[in-house]
């Protein structure tokens, strides 16, 4: 395959109705987006999980920002994410804690990018490179690159702890 074509496969798929359709790749990252709105949004009104599961799943899968209309998210990785964070939140505040340059408390998105992130590192389904990338790219949304920076070298470090020796 050719790196154009290679290209072109990470952002469509052909669906069974010959429709171009949006890749895996590209809805597992629509759906990581969602999950750190959603976590970000439970931090501010404290709404049951379930709720913005049922929230995200059905009333926001169409949603626009800034002027593009976002990628169906993939919903079982979405509802896999926050149903996680929720049940192991737990453990992963600690983790986060331990891994901070600062001993500041953690702004609220920041706080929701990572607690999503070590999630994913901790449950170890998707190999921790992809999952880092695609948690940068959501970060690349709200922040500058020093800000990016620093999540990067906090979530390499925190992948380090999950590794399989």
């Amino acid at each position: 395959m050719s790196e154009n074509e290679n290209q072109s496969t990470d952002k469509a798929e052909v669906s069974e109705q010959g429709d171009l359709a949006p890749s895996r790749k590209a809805r597992a990252l629509s759906a990581r987006l969602r999950a750190v709105q959603a976590v970000y949004q439970k931090q501010q009104n404290n709404k049951p999980m379930k709720e913005l599961i049922n929230e995200y799943i059905i009333h926001r899968k169409s949603m626009v920002i800034d002027g593009e209309e976002l990628v169906e998210p993939n919903e079982r990785l979405l509802k896999s994410i926050l149903s996680g964070v929720e049940e192991r939140l737990p453990e992963l505040i600690p983790i986060i804690e331990a891994n901070l340059t600062s001993k500041k408390e953690v702004e609220p998105l920041l706080k929701a990018i990572l607690v999503c992130a070590v999630y994913e590192l901790m449950v170890q389904k998707t190999d921790a490179p992809i999952v880092i990338n695609d948690y940068l790219n959501v970060a690349h949304a709200f922040y500058e690159k020093s800000e990016v920076g620093l999540i990067n070298g906090i979530l390499d470090s925190i992948s380090k702890l999950f590794k399989d020796d």
